[in-house]
């Protein structure tokens, strides 16, 4: 019987070296990247404003003038989520800070349109693109003045 010394130093290294050689042969067909874009069709002020639990989260405000993309982010995992990538659970959609369109995980609103509903996005290979437009703005409801100061 070997020593406890050895023990513990058997124990660390099966404790080292069984993961690794575990994670090496995961199949790499069960590993998805998938990357979301967000592209405005509109000629409009549009800005994203990201939240989790009804505070800012972890993304920082995007915004652009103009048709042209808006947002770019990705991830590789083996069941990437939507709001994992935008690290939120309610999105702004502001536009010309006078009418807002807010988006929600839980409720996949607005329905049949929702950034976090993948049915919502063109798939094209793995970039999952979402197109602002027309629909949006006349979805977004008006605020009373400026929709931020």
């Amino acid at each position: 019987m070997p020593p406890p010394a050895m023990e513990r130093v058997i124990k660390i290294a099966f404790g080292v070296i069984v993961p690794i050689l575990l994670i090496s042969c995961w199949p790499r067909e069960m590993v998805e990247t998938v990357n979301l874009v967000i592209n405005s069709e509109l000629d409009n002020f549009v800005q994203m404003r990201f939240f989790s639990g009804g505070l800012p989260s972890g993304k920082e405000l995007v915004f652009r003038t103009g048709p042209g993309q808006l947002f770019r982010d990705g991830d590789t995992d083996t069941g990437v989520l939507i709001h994992e990538i935008f690290q939120a659970d309610s999105i702004e959609l502001i536009l010309d800070n006078q009418r807002i369109e807010t988006h929600k995980l839980f409720y996949h609103e607005p329905a049949g349109n929702s950034l976090f509903d993948s049915s919502s996005y063109q798939r094209k290979g793995n970039t999952l693109t979402y197109a602002i437009n027309s629909k949006n703005y006349e979805n977004a409801e008006l605020c009373d003045g400026l929709c931020y100061e």
